[in-house]
């Protein structure tokens, strides 16, 4: 059919309607007409067959630009210069004519493309994933995302607990990541994770060519997305994207981080291939609290290798993926809890597991890998089914032959997060799982500990010890015997005699030492690292230990305090070392275990009549220091009685964050020792006394993973010192007293075991009131000179107690704690003094040639070295001339110098030398005078 433009429409069929003729048009309307038909209509419109409906629509269309064009042209002819908008050019009319030529065209060869690119990416053959792989490698190449290594065994991890030394405390070895794991275990961790990973022989046809994926389950995304927005939250994540995730490092769960695992995980396929990965994943995956792969988990679950685990055994490890409470739960019912005993979390934990087990020992049975007989046998669905299952005693891999070192180093580690390449780890993940070679860095002297622990050993078994409990016991065991009695328990005991094994049996000894800047050079936490019951403490394996240095630990200071009171009256009430305070007590009231009136606090002793027996009367007068010294409740219980001084100094306490009862602080009783506070805390405060500055006891010094550092403690903010005592002037009168309570008061009772002692250790011993526990808090620095020692500066704590109550004794702290502290400071004092000796005379050796070859003049200087150190000059032994390894090696100097050359034999002039030292008075320097 061919269009007229003059005819305003197809042609009419004849009807009775028929719209009359119009009138003929001019010369420029037909043009207007041609123009608007020319506009509207292709050629093909023309000259074809169109649709009539389509050609009305478009001749309506055309009568409409007609109309616009006559008012165009109109408005033209009235105002010439105006600016108007072409009608046929309209913005709006080719944005319309736009969308409706490319719109469709778009949707055509989009949707063919699509179609195209899915069949090539799923249909089986050399294209399978194709596309789907070649977008992740391209964003991998252009995204910032760490590069992949060469080897998986790149992720080996290892750790190493290493001394002052560099000797290793404890070594968590070089873990295998890649190590082959056997078939039956791989599928009993298909059956839990990851369906679609690798094909089954046993899976249909249809699941073998299409649904096994390429590291990501885009099918398993949109699932778990659809189950999201319908509030039912899961994972999508694959065995690879696991790997991926834990390759990135990535512990938040972001969009983000979800796209950078997806393209990693890729990449990983890619690269190792699947089995690798898959290897990878079981020996690395947490499958519980600490544990990390599944030989780890064979090994603290059942005690077994990998190989000797049951199927059910295998999907039970899995189930715990990846919540570790399901574990927990899972024990607490298989040591004979119930389900209706579990709070409704853990029971929750318990089903789900559960659900895991049986989902998947359902799959197994579909494929044919287990017989509907194992299906029955190992289905769970009751307490006692899961107590078949076998799970052992579990012990964590954080722990294994441990010591007290090593023991207390784990927990102060597992104490703590850490920032590991932006993202943040916990202790254990850093002992077990990091990727790489981590080392925790500690000033722990390993010798020192043994030495210690076989110094505590030989004194508790010692016959002098043992006479001195069965003195102090033996009028009290009668009245433990009959608080047993009272109570209708049965004694562990009979007699005396079983009173004493008893209490030997519980008695315990506890040692921690710190330097300077408040590292813990040795923690003893009791006289054996042993499990058992009546403890105070739980590790991981539900055990428990007995630690008396441990964190939360608490001790009662009894006269250790004093100092503290002392030197808050000399800052606060304008007192000194010679301010004279009355021996008074302060009140008189009922005492049940005395069954009368006594007058509190009582001392050590009783008071005599005014100038008789040891002069020790009511009301007596001592200097602040004598008070110290000879340790007199009463003249401190009314010191800390002084409302300033009690709020300066617990004010104090509270800027060093002494955790102390507060109630108990109001009273007189605390200002003699009577309320508990934490140890390692005191132990700090009484290292304060050196320079001033509170640091809080800390046993990992510095973490580094692959040599960079990641944590430093002196860069710790909850480790930063605290200027606690703060007055100098004060601070070295407190420290003048504390030398003079080692050098003639309750400390020199050490003089057996350190006899050296003398100006080179400063303390402060605390007995309770009921005898069964007693302390001793000191400082000791080998050098007469501290201030150009301050790297040997010691702050030591030694705590006698039994784990059990009642009425027994352990002895006061000059009997016990004074004791080992003195033996443990004699080690040390000889250590130092052999190794600065030893290195004076090679230095002598090797710059004067007589006395390098001759070995009568070495023997000359072993013997005035033993003189100096055994001999008597006159009425007094040499040693109490020489303090400390500095007087030493200053005689010894005098000795080996080649002007006077003592070491040839020459005894008048080492006895000349002998007589100038003991002729002058030395005194310690504790600061710098310049600073007063």
């Amino acid at each position: 059919m061919t269009i007229d433009p003059k005819d305003n429409g197809p042609d009419r069929k004849a009807n009775d309607h028929a719209a009359p003729e119009p009138p003929p048009l001019d010369s420029q309307q037909s043009a207007v007409r041609y123009k608007a038909f020319r506009y509207l209509f292709s050629q093909a419109d023309l000259q074809g067959i169109v649709d009539e409906k389509k050609l009305h629509k478009k001749l309506k269309e055309s009568r409409n630009l007609e109309k616009s064009y006559h008012e165009y042209l109109e408005e033209l002819e009235k105002n010439p210069r105006k600016k108007m908008v072409f009608p046929w050019e309209s913005p709006f009319r080719r944005f319309l004519f736009w969308l409706g030529i490319w719109i469709p065209r778009s949707l055509k060869w989009g949707s063919i493309t699509f179609v195209t690119l899915f069949i090539l990416n799923y249909f089986p053959g050399p294209t399978q994933h194709f596309i789907e792989v070649m977008i992740a490698h391209t964003l991998y190449d252009t995204a910032m995302l760490d590069r992949l290594p060469d080897s998986l065994e790149s992720y080996a991890h290892s750790a190493n607990i290493v001394g002052t030394s560099g000797e290793i405390i404890k070594s968590y070895g070089k873990r295998t990541v890649t190590a082959r794991i056997p078939d039956r275990v791989r599928n009993a961790l298909l059956a839990c994770e990851d369906h679609f990973l690798l094909p089954h022989e046993n899976n249909p046809w249809y699941v073998n060519m299409f649904m096994v994926h390429a590291g990501v389950s885009w099918p398993n995304i949109i699932g778990a997305t659809i189950d999201t927005l319908r509030g039912r939250k899961r994972g999508a994540s694959t065995i690879i994207m696991q790997n991926a995730k834990k390759v990135l490092g990535n512990t938040d769960r972001t969009l983000a981080n979800k796209l950078k695992e997806m393209i990693t995980a890729y990449k990983l396929v890619s690269i190792f291939g699947k089995e690798k990965n898959l290897d990878f994943y079981l020996n690395t995956v947490p499958v519980g609290q600490n544990i990390y792969g599944f030989p780890a988990a064979a090994e603290n679950y059942f005690r077994k290798n990998l190989d000797s685990l049951t199927i059910q055994q295998l999907l039970t490890i899995a189930s715990f993926i990846p919540n570790h409470n399901r574990q927990i739960a899972l024990y607490s019912i298989s040591t004979g809890s119930s389900f209706a005993e579990l709070d409704p979390g853990m029971r929750k934990h318990a089903q789900d597991s559960l659900s895991k087990v049986n989902l998947a020992l359902a799959y197994m049975l579909k494929r044919e890998e287990i017989s509907p007989a194992e299906y029955q046998e190992w289905y769970l669905d009751d307490e006692e089914s899961i107590r078949r299952i076998g799970l052992r005693p579990f012990n964590s891999p954080l722990y294994g032959e441990e010591g007290w070192t090593s023991w207390n180093v784990i927990r102060d580690i597992c104490s703590r997060e850490y920032l590991l390449n932006g993202n943040r780890v916990t202790g254990p993940q850093l002992l077990l799982d990091v990727a790489g070679d981590v080392e925790i860095e500690t000033k722990v002297d390993l010798a020192l500990a043994g030495t210690i622990k076989e110094t505590i050993t030989d004194f508790l078994t010692s016959r002098s010890y043992r006479q001195i409990l069965e003195k102090r016991n033996r009028n009290i065991w009668l009245k433990d015997l009959k608080s047993y009695q009272d109570r209708n328990t049965n004694p562990p005991y009979s007699n005396f005699t079983g009173f004493m094994e008893n209490l030997f049996r519980h008695l315990n000894v506890g040692v921690m030492i710190i330097d300077h800047e408040g590292d813990v050079i040795a923690h003893i936490g009791g006289k054996e690292f042993s499990l058992g019951k009546n403890t105070q403490d739980k590790g991981d394996g539900g055990n428990i230990l007995i630690d008396l240095m441990d964190k939360n630990a608490k001790i009662t200071p009894s006269s250790t305090i004093k100092p503290i009171i002392a030197y808050y009256a000399m800052v606060n009430n304008n007192a000194n070392l010679s301010t004279l305070f009355a021996d008074k007590p302060i009140e008189y009231k009922y005492v049940e275990s005395e069954g009368r009136k006594i007058w509190l606090p009582r001392n050590s002793y009783g008071y005599d009549a005014e100038g008789t027996g040891r002069n020790r009367y009511l009301g007596r007068k001592y200097t602040l220091l004598d008070a110290q010294v000879l340790s007199i409740n009463t003249i401190f219980a009314r010191l800390y009685s002084n409302r300033a001084l009690r709020s300066s100094m617990l004010v104090g306490l509270d800027k060093a964050g002494l955790d102390y009862n507060q109630d108990d602080a109001r009273f007189w009783p605390f200002g003699i020792g009577a309320s508990e506070v934490p140890v390692q805390q005191w132990l700090g405060i009484y290292g304060a006394f050196l320079d001033g500055y509170y640091r809080e006891p800390s046993l990992v010094r510095r973490i580094r993973v692959n040599g960079n550092v990641i944590y430093d403690r002196a860069e710790d903010p909850e480790k930063k010192p605290v200027l606690l005592f703060d007055a100098k002037q004060e601070r070295d009168d407190t420290m003048k007293a504390l030398y003079e309570i080692c050098n003639r008061g309750t400390g020199a009772s050490m003089n057996h075991e350190f006899r050296f002692h003398r100006d080179l250790v400063s303390g402060k011993t605390g007995t309770s009131p009921t005898g069964r526990s007693s302390l001793f808090v000191s400082h000791f620095n080998p050098y007469r000179n501290r201030l150009d020692h301050q790297d040997k500066n010691l702050t030591m704590i030694v705590s006698f107690t039994t784990n059990t109550g009642g009425h027994k004794s352990v002895g006061t702290s000059t009997q016990g704690p004074v004791k080992i502290a003195g033996r443990i400071y004699d080690h040390l004092f000889r250590q130092e003094l052999s190794s600065v000796m030893d290195a004076q005379i090679e230095k002598a050796k090797k710059n004067d040639p007589q006395f390098r070859k001759n070995h009568l003049y070495w023997a000359n200087v072993n013997r005035y070295l033993e003189k100096m150190m055994e001999s008597r000059k006159g009425d007094r032994a040499i040693h109490e001339c020489l303090v400390g390894v500095d007087s030493y090696s200053e005689a010894l100097e005098q000795i080996l110098s080649g002007s006077n050359r003592i070491y040839t034999g020459r005894e008048d002039l080492f006895d000349q030398l002998i007589t100038y030292y003991c002729d002058q008075e030395k005194i310690v320097r504790i600061s710098d005078e310049s600073d007063n």
